[in-house]
């Protein structure tokens, strides 16, 4: 339950010395995998974007099994411990400007579905990049906020109804 409490702490608007441990872990990790491609990093006040974009002659095919356990990896590394996370989420071929448009309208729905029964919603175990597209896709929501329970595969997201929580500042 103490890593529910810690996932949902904001992460550092900015954090160079993630982002460029980020870079450095993907650069090196995929040369030694033989992989010829070029590594951006974009950071945004949520995360730390890496996008991956084949170069010409490159032999390692960037397939979804590989990204993820490269993106699983790198945010080990860059995130040591809970405390101030900045997840790093890695994409093939470019940024997505806005995400996943099928994972940001599966999270609207998601959330109206919350609001108009006002029940909390179990998601199904999804990938952690899904979890995390939901997430962020319903950061801004009014009325509804996220978190997730569990461990492993068995790691579930709940989209719960009522106000977001006021935090340090806010007004009543």
């Amino acid at each position: 339950m103490h890593d529910v409490e810690r996932e949902s702490a904001p992460p550092p608007r900015e954090a160079p010395e993630k982002v460029e441990r980020a870079r450095g872990f993907c650069t090196e990790l995929l040369s030694r995998l033989g992989a010829a491609v070029d590594v951006s990093v974009r950071e945004t006040p949520e995360a730390i974007g890496v996008s991956l974009s084949p170069r010409e002659g490159n032999g390692v095919e960037l397939s979804g099994p590989l990204v993820e356990a490269v993106q699983v990896l790198a945010n080990r590394v860059v995130n040591p411990r809970a405390e101030g996370r900045k997840w790093v989420n890695l994409e093939v071929g470019g940024f997505p400007e806005g995400g996943d448009p099928a994972m940001r309208a599966m999270a609207l729905r998601l959330a109206e579905a919350a609001r108009r029964t006002g029940k909390v919603l179990a998601v199904s175990p999804m990938s952690p990049r899904d979890r995390r597209a939901v997430h962020l896709a319903l950061l801004e929501e009014d009325g509804v906020t996220t978190r997730s329970e569990g461990e492993g595969i068995f790691r579930q997201l709940l989209v719960i109804p009522g106000p977001k929580p006021k935090g340090p500042g806010s007004e009543p």
